[in-house]
């Protein structure tokens, strides 16, 4: 088996599972595509509207190369668990059974891998983009949080403004605004290093909440190409982690 370091594995977990679909219409989607390579682990999970992509290096490598699709109930209750272990958790892919294994200190866990072929992923994040914005994760993540209480009973849009600083050097303006029929509008001015021209777009609130809230690092990234593609997340210095958030067209 290959044996990870439980913070890591539970931190990979939390950053992809969200993204999975619940819907069971489509099951390959309500699951986790974990890529074992030598020295290396990608987990990806995407429910058509948002995608997670986490990779680790691992100490341990001698993997044979190995796709599977593990449930992400599976995982999401394994992050549970690994919560208060010290040792290595060690993982075990079954193929005969079509099961994985979770090997931990005093609990082992079993589920079914699920069986299909998982989107070829990395053809849907951008490779380029026009506007890159870098900001404070946590302001950034508290004005989502108030846009998202508006946009309730606004089809739950967030739109985001980026105005690049009016010298070269100077931190732009970025906004962060929802529109509520009730109680009128709610915009927030957050400071931002913004790259390249002027740019809006609108994203799900509850989708923007998500991706923010798993990016543990002090800063954030957000790679902006048209309106109608879609923006890519990435924490500022803190491992391989993307998130891509399709756009919610507005009408003006």
């Amino acid at each position: 088996g290959m044996e990870f370091a439980p913070e890591t594995l539970r931190q990979m977990i939390n950053q992809v599972t969200f993204a999975a679909a619940v819907d069971e219409s489509r099951p390959i989607l309500t699951g986790v595509a974990a890529r074992f390579e030598p020295a290396k682990l990608t987990l990806a999970a995407t429910d058509g509207f948002r995608l997670s992509v986490r990779t680790a290096t691992l100490e341990d490598g001698s993997v044979q190369p190995l796709n599977v699709i593990i449930p992400a109930r599976a995982l999401a209750e394994l992050a549970r668990v690994a919560g208060d272990q010290s040792e290595p958790i060690s993982v075990h892919i079954a193929r005969n059974r079509n099961q994985v294994l979770f090997h931990l200190q005093s609990v082992d866990l079993v589920s079914q891998l699920i069986d299909g072929n998982f989107p070829d992923y990395n053809t849907i994040i951008p490779k380029s983009s026009n506007t890159r914005l870098t900001l404070d994760t946590r302001a950034f993540l508290a004005a989502a949080k108030r846009a998202a209480l508006f946009a309730r009973d606004g089809a739950n849009i967030v739109r985001i403004k980026v105005e690049p600083g009016a010298a070269a050097g100077e931190l732009g303006q970025v906004s962060v605004s929802a529109v509520s029929t009730e109680y009128g509008d709610n915009v927030s001015q957050l400071d931002a290093a913004v790259e390249g021209p002027s740019t809006e777009i609108a994203f799900n609130a509850k989708y923007l909440q998500d991706a923010l809230g798993v990016i543990e690092t002090q800063q954030v990234s957000l790679d902006l190409g048209t309106p109608s593609s879609p923006g890519v997340f990435k924490p500022v210095g803190g491992g391989e982690f993307t998130h891509i958030v399709m756009p919610m067209h507005i009408t003006r």
